[in-house]
């Protein structure tokens, strides 16, 4: 009997689990891509959904030859950069408290990767400010930043483009930073904000306690996640 999802037969679950294969995926994380996909497109067709009106200006964006790709140019502004600090000042986001639209967004990314933890923060040159997260670290004591030394996310920030860490315990750079020591990460992928001129504002991004393989089946729908924030904040 072949292992695979609840109420298929044995050739669509063979099916399926080659179609994960291609992907770089496991049969688990290829079905919650699935769903993704699924709802993305509900969500596209759902006229009162804000998000589905997000989803429809993609659309019609990629359609003029713009789309997700753009995220991925490697723009890299450092984090204390003044244009790239008024950018993060004009989004109007700072200390704004939690939103409904963007919590949702927040926890199909931790649904959709399989991550305990997941967040939309904005950087400044002090600390990072957590728009919206899921499993923050019960060490913050409920607060909704942290100092620019316990950011990871900074990282992203000053690349550019996706970071990618398997095992931050393994990374020359990251091995001795607070939140490693601390136990309180040992995977990160996140994927930075930009705006049109350049600038990074902030990350959308995903962590985990434990080392984490991460695809780029994993990467490519972060970016897509991603693509939906950016559409919001800078509307």
């Amino acid at each position: 009997m072949t292992t695979g999802f609840s109420g298929f037969d044995d050739r669509l679950n063979d099916l399926l689990a080659r179609q994960a294969e291609k992907s770089g995926l496991s049969t688990d994380e290829f079905i919650r891509g699935a769903v993704v996909d699924r709802l993305v497109r509900q969500l596209s067709e759902d006229q009162d959904s804000d998000v589905g009106a997000l989803l429809r200006a993609l659309q019609e964006g990629s359609e003029k030859g713009v789309g997700p790709a753009e995220v991925t140019r490697v723009f890299g502004t450092p984090i204390d950069d003044p244009d790239r600090l008024a950018a993060v000042a004009r989004t109007g986001l700072m200390d704004t408290g939690s939103d409904a639209g963007y919590d949702r967004i927040v926890r199909m990314v931790a649904d959709a990767l399989s991550a305990p933890s997941a967040a939309f923060s904005l950087l400044d040159d002090k600390r990072q400010y957590f728009k919206s997260a899921l499993g923050l670290p019960a060490e913050l004591g409920g607060a909704q930043e942290v100092p620019m030394d316990g950011s990871i996310c900074r990282y992203a920030i000053d690349l550019g483009q996706p970071l990618v860490v398997e095992d931050a315990r393994l990374n020359d750079i990251l091995k001795d930073h607070p939140s490693v020591q601390g136990n309180l990460l040992v995977s990160y992928l996140g994927i930075p904000l930009t705006d049109d001129a350049g600038h990074s504002v902030g990350t959308l991004c995903v962590w985990d306690q434990r080392p984490r393989q991460w695809t780029t089946g994993h990467v490519q729908i972060l970016q897509d996640l991603a693509w939906i924030i950016r559409e919001r904040v800078f509307e």
